[in-house]
């Protein structure tokens, strides 16, 4: 017999791991947008097992988001300076009167 409790999760599991997944293949609009469903009924072994698991993932994505990020900020960063330096000349003009 299925658990009740199982039942009433496994919806909300499976969104959340579906956002995950799409999430690491690059659809970071798919992460927006979720919010808590209310659910009355407490989680099975399994089902806090599964969740742990969507979190770790969830843990590890934004880890490489935040590395990724400080990449592209620091090649953007690296774009707004010159890549030469201006030349300076000799001074031009010649104090005869000394």
């Amino acid at each position: 017999m299925a658990d009740p409790a199982g039942s009433v999760w496994t919806p909300v599991l499976d969104d959340l791991e579906d956002r995950v997944a799409r999430a690491e293949d690059g659809d970071l609009g798919r992460l927006e947008g979720w919010a808590p469903a209310p659910v009355p009924a407490p989680m099975t072994p399994g089902d806090v097992e599964r969740a742990t698991r969507v979190l770790a993932r969830q843990r590890a994505l934004l880890t490489r988001l935040r590395d990724e990020q400080g990449g592209v900020a620091a090649r953007m960063a690296a774009t707004r300076k010159p890549a030469f330096r201006a030349f300076t000349a000799p001074p031009v003009y010649v104090d005869r009167s000394l």
